[in-house]
């Protein structure tokens, strides 16, 4: 048996980092105790629902106001560091962004942390995540990052290539996290959520103001209708409703702005102004008929859920999504943002796609057991 602590910063306003969090610790928590650092409501329900380990996930409890607080957590979670084998960080994107001094900071932040842990014997896992893109320094900064950590596991082959080209030590390669979903782990909890929208004829358009942060792009989004109007032309059959919805809070005004641009091209849609849970996202992808998005665990969840995904973005900027779906052997559901780009998608293909989910679901969701297994059961 193991000892984890998994000090999250998941916030209920992003449905993915919850889902791909919450799947990640009901993982670890088959092979020990897993010490949570407080209470996120969504996440422990997640976490526990239909989970025979359940009694494995400890939350630590001290001062509330430390709670997810970078540093500050630290002083609740010092009753347990002596009891754990291994720290985890959070799976998602890291990335430097525009502001190179907080980057900086960071970097400080978990390498300072990780000279510690590893010292006292404790080491630090970073699984199911995208590594870039970042300046030389930055670059510099992660290389010395991965030498004191026991394993950085990222999501895609372009990722792990690249970072094994720049002399990243202690790399491995899995599959997004996501694809630990099982339906069946949370059927209870599905079964007793109302939709906010009933209609049994409809797509989804779930679509984020930009590839990285909260800012609007309207630039990137006028370019995104362009096509996304395209694709209806294709795509969309007689009394088809578009139902636009978001899982994750910022994505509310870009779906507002993309509402107006169909209205004013004579498509009529509905918009769901109230952030889905993740009982309401299932449902909605699970019953529309193409799912259209920039966000890759939109696009992931819908997959998972048995519905064709079409993403729209800009394939040459977004590495994250766009480097998944080549894995996956889905480049034909990838339309740029470009103009005059060429569709490759066929609606005909529909049935093809969904047999290629039913098999590699199952293969994906074993290769990342695999590598817990084998850091684990050791």
């Amino acid at each position: 048996m193991k000892s984890f602590i998994y000090p999250s910063r998941i916030k209920d306003s992003n449905l993915g980092d919850v889902l791909i969090n919450a799947l990640l610790i009901r993982e670890i928590s088959k092979f020990g105790k897993v010490f949570i650092d407080g209470k996120v409501p969504s996440l422990y329900d997640l976490v526990t629902l239909n989970n025979p380990f359940a009694k494995n996930i400890v939350i630590v409890e001290g001062i509330k106001a430390f709670e997810g607080k970078p540093v500050l957590r630290w002083l609740n979670l010092a009753s347990v560091i002596g009891k754990v084998d291994f720290v985890f960080d959070p799976p998602g994107a890291y990335f430097e962004g525009k502001d190179a001094a907080k980057a900086k900071f960071k970097f400080y932040k978990y390498f300072l942390r990780a000279v510690v842990l590893k010292t006292a014997k404790i080491g630090v896992l970073r699984w199911g995540v995208s590594l870039g893109p970042y300046s030389d320094g930055g670059y510099a900064d992660q290389r010395k990052l991965s030498n004191v950590y026991t394993d950085i596991a990222v999501r895609d082959s372009n990722n792990y290539d690249h970072l094994k080209e720049k002399g990243f030590n202690n790399l491995s390669l899995i599959d997004d996290l996501a694809f630990l979903y099982d339906i069946g782990d949370f059927q209870a909890v599905i079964d007793r959520v109302e939709l906010d929208y009933k209609g049994d004829n409809y797509v989804v358009v779930s679509i984020r103001g930009d590839i990285e942060g909260k800012e609007l792009n309207k630039a990137y989004l006028d370019q995104i209708a362009v096509n996304l109007m395209r694709m209806f032309a294709d795509t969309i059959v007689k009394n088809e409703e578009i139902v636009l919805a978001y899982q994750v809070v910022e994505d509310l005004e870009s779906l507002q702005y993309l509402k107006d641009i169909l209205e004013r091209n004579n498509y009529k849609c509905k918009l769901l102004d109230k952030q889905l849970s993740f009982a309401q996202a299932i449902g909605l992808y699970a019953g529309a008929r193409f799912l259209y998005t920039n966000r890759l665990h939109v696009a992931l969840l819908s997959i998972l859920n048995n519905t064709v995904p079409i993403i729209l973005t800009d394939l040459k900027l977004h590495h994250k999504l766009v480097n998944v779906f080549k894995d996956l052997d889905l480049e034909a559901l990838l339309i740029d943002t470009k103009p005059d780009t060429e569709i490759k998608f066929s609606i005909d293909a529909e049935h093809s796609y969904l047999e290629k989910f039913i098999h590699f679901k199952k293969q994906k969701a074993k290769t990342i057991t695999d590598h817990f297994g084998r850091l684990f059961l050791n």
